[in-house]
């Protein structure tokens, strides 16, 4: 589910990421212009997705900057280098982002 939302510098302005497993899941978020290799890229940011909840990131004034790009990644575990990807249909992920 690695994907890429901006393959240049860019800033988030929120992010509204629903799960609905009965566990929590982890979005993870790459300054890459490119998908993220998950595993082996670091996140610049994880977000804990609450089991059966929906996450809610507000960027405020000054948003949340990517020098390079935009990219994403949604894993089971929160570790870095985890690769336990989620089963499709679980998740469901908005970001505003200029």
């Amino acid at each position: 589910n690695a994907t890429n939302t901006k393959a240049s510098a860019g800033t988030v302005w929120s992010i509204v990421a629903s799960n609905i497993n009965a566990a929590a899941r982890y979005l993870k978020l790459y300054n890459k212009a490119s998908a993220p290799t998950v595993g082996t890229d670091t996140p610049v940011l994880t977000i804990p997705l609450p089991a059966g909840g929906v996450a809610q990131i507000d960027g405020g004034s000054n948003g949340i900057r990517f020098g390079t790009g935009i990219a994403w990644a949604l894993t089971v575990s929160a570790a870095d280098s985890a690769t336990d990807a989620v089963a499709a249909g679980e998740h469901k992920i908005a970001i505003a982002y200029t």
